[in-house]
């Protein structure tokens, strides 16, 4: 049977890695048959270059523009779901009744069988409201109430958050169209069927995430543009060196100053480089002779290709470089980063986080701790700090046999998953019960 899925991806100036694993996920069923089309894509086009229907454009969030503007470059802490929401504008109740009804017209067009949101709010109170099916993908933070989930090292009874909850302005707007009001944001994102892209043991030690039969864990979710050729550029590169893989995400968060001495401490003749620009090659600085560049490449060749990645601590590629095996220095911008960074790859003894942020004294909620240099105000390093946090990356062995260890662990999740085969058993009514703890069968 033929169905329309309707995927209504996160696209307030973020990354790409939400609207990726909506893509990831439309192309297994594009190849079983079904019709796939978006609501949003991202400014530099990757939906409709992937081939994909695209929904008339309505609203401010109907195309993903990831650029910082003037705080590019600086820590930006988000301590939870709700803060997320807030910077989108959701605790104003116009903004979310206008995103909504923006949402009630799509589907008007689109007549789908299911809707497919991964952290969108205002396309799963649409959904509710008439009666469509939703499926909810997303990180494990997505679905935790608890307080500042985003930055679990600030005490729990502090807060970072500069804006009001988004609650009030979210139940308002269900209360218009219909629906249950929730108690918490996270309560949104719950779907009739919820797919964490994660395993239970990466999540060992944290904060149980809710229970039943509708949430399961799906491993991770990553996506590579089909038009790369990444590859093939990196065939025979690095031979007998050292290959270290550098990501600071799509190069809308970092600066060019903040990459320039992670390249000077690799600018070594016993080590091999190759250094993503995202999408803002234009801006990137001179580089070693060591190094090659691509522009938005995908991840999965790179991570593979190297001895070392070196990234920002996005979750695509912290959880696809544990999925490979690669150990991993992550230095953050953002505190959902550090988090990624602190619980996956820390908590796998798979490398380290670079930069720390911990509780401050004072009016400022945190100050920053580098591994080697110790407290700073600022956050910022230089090529000395970072020769020895490459040092220590690829000289310690432990780091790549906790990576090595995690990959095993997280191989069963993966192998023979079919996403089109899950959608099936979800619409016939027959996903298996204890969904959090065994892998999908083949």
């Amino acid at each position: 049977m033929t169905r329309t899925y309707l995927f209504q991806p996160w696209s307030h100036g973020v990354g790409f890695g939400y609207i990726g694993r909506a893509l990831t996920i439309a192309t297994e069923l594009r190849a079983a048959g079904h019709r796939c089309v978006f609501a949003c894509d991202a400014a530099e086009g990757l939906v409709a270059r992937s081939g994909f229907e695209i929904a008339t454009q309505r609203g401010a969030h109907s195309r993903a523009v990831p650029d910082m503007g003037r705080r590019q470059g600086s820590y930006v802490s988000i301590s939870d779901l709700d803060t997320a929401f807030a910077i989108a504008g959701y605790y104003h109740r116009h903004r979310v009744l206008e995103d909504v009804r923006s949402d009630l017209e799509t589907l008007d067009e689109v007549r789908p069988d299911a809707v497919v949101v991964d952290m969108q709010p205002t396309a799963a109170i649409a959904a509710r409201s008439r009666g469509i099916p939703l499926i909810s993908v997303g990180d494990s933070d997505f679905f935790r109430s608890t307080d500042n989930s985003w930055m679990p090292w600030i005490d729990g009874g502090a807060t970072v958050r500069p804006y009001p909850s988004c609650v009030p302005a979210f139940n308002a707007a269900i209360e218009q169209v219909g629906g249950p009001t929730v108690e918490h944001v996270c309560d949104l994102l719950r779907g009739d069927l919820t797919l964490v892209a994660s395993t239970p043991e990466l999540e060992a030690g944290q904060e149980p995430l809710p229970t039943g039969d509708d949430i399961r864990f799906i491993g991770p979710v990553f996506w590579d543009p089909p038009w790369t050729t990444v590859a093939d550029d990196l065939r025979g590169f690095g031979e007998g060196r050292r290959k270290v893989y550098i990501t600071l995400g799509h190069g809308g968060k970092s600066t060019a100053d903040q990459l320039k001495p992670i390249l000077e401490a690799c600018d070594d003749p016993g080590i091999a480089v190759f250094l993503s620009h995202g999408f803002r090659g234009d801006h990137a600085p001179a580089l070693p002779g060591n190094v090659r560049a691509g522009v938005f490449t995908g991840i999965s060749a790179p991570i593979g290709w190297s001895d070392l990645v070196v990234n920002h601590g996005g979750y695509s590629t912290v959880l696809t470089s544990l999925q490979q095996g690669k150990p991993q220095v992550v230095i953050p911008f953002m505190s959902e980063q550090e988090a990624n960074g602190v619980l996956f790859v820390e908590g796998n003894d798979a490398g380290f986080v670079l930069r720390r942020t911990e509780p401050a004294t004072g009016n400022a909620h945190y100050t920053h701790r580098l591994r080697y240099s110790g407290l700073s105000a600022d956050g910022g390093y230089d090529a000395g700090e970072w020769r020895l946090a490459v040092e220590e990356a690829l000289g310690d062995p432990r780091f790549a046999l906790g990576a090595a260890r995690a990959a095993d662990r997280m191989r069963p999740w993966i192998e023979g998953r079919s996403f089109p085969d899950l959608f099936d058993r979800f619409h016939g009514g027959r996903l298996p019960s204890a969904a959090l703890s065994t892998p999908l069968e083949a």
